[in-house]
């Protein structure tokens, strides 16, 4: 029976040495340490922001979700349009003190931990960011850590056929006024939304306890 001859040593240094065994084992750790490397740059590729802001989107009153529907994702702006309705506002996922009401709200697309897309989660009828785990309700209200406060929300103005302003976000300290960033009604007249993303009001402190399970 012929057998085999040991495996030759792989010098890397005067005086120190591996066998061809341990230097395919390096080589095999190597490896999967970069594909994991570039596993994860392909999370972060899909999960962090590629989109400019600054600008007026027009949405026509037919575009307008439903109240309490899924919220809509706008591609071409770095929005969630939310039409909050009574189950919405009323939901007792709500911290004590961040009570909303309804209406439409334009929610900006980035998590306000580190940066990253959140996604909508229809089961668990709310909003979740992939990177860290924060969570949100419909209307932007930070439910679950490691965020801090609620979601960014844009301006929004409701016209008429005119061009008239109808209803408007109203701007300021969210964290002074509780009306800043509030959703607005749609008045029976409106025709359209303008959502502008050069005026985003930052969301309300909000470091409580979480009140949604992991």
């Amino acid at each position: 029976m012929s057998t085999q001859p040991p495996l030759s040593p792989v010098h890397f240094a005067p005086g120190a040495t591996v066998s061809r065994r341990e230097f395919l084992y390096y080589l095999w750790a190597a490896s999967l340490a970069m594909f994991m490397a570039e596993a994860g740059g392909a999370v972060l590729w899909f999960a962090l922001p590629r989109f400019k802001v600054g600008g007026l989107f027009r949405i026509g009153i037919d575009d307008v979700p439903p109240p309490d529907s899924a919220p809509k994702a706008y591609d071409a702006g770095p929005f969630w349009l939310v039409h909050v309705g009574e189950a919405a506002a009323s939901d007792s996922r709500h911290p004590s003190g961040f009570a909303t009401r309804p209406g439409v709200i334009a929610l900006y697309k980035i998590c306000v931990h580190l940066g990253c897309l959140y996604q909508w989660k229809p089961t668990n009828d709310r909003f979740q960011c992939p990177c860290h785990g924060s969570k949100y309700l419909k209307d932007g209200t930070r439910v679950y850590k490691p965020a801090n406060r609620d979601l960014d929300r844009y301006f929004v103005q409701a016209v008429d056929a005119d061009g008239n302003i109808l209803a408007a976000t109203k701007a300021g300290d969210a964290n002074a006024d509780p009306e800043a960033g509030q959703p607005i009604p749609i008045p029976p007249s409106a025709v359209a939304l303008i959502v502008d993303t050069g005026r985003r009001i930052p969301g309300r402190r909000n470091d409580g306890p979480g009140t949604v399970p992991d």
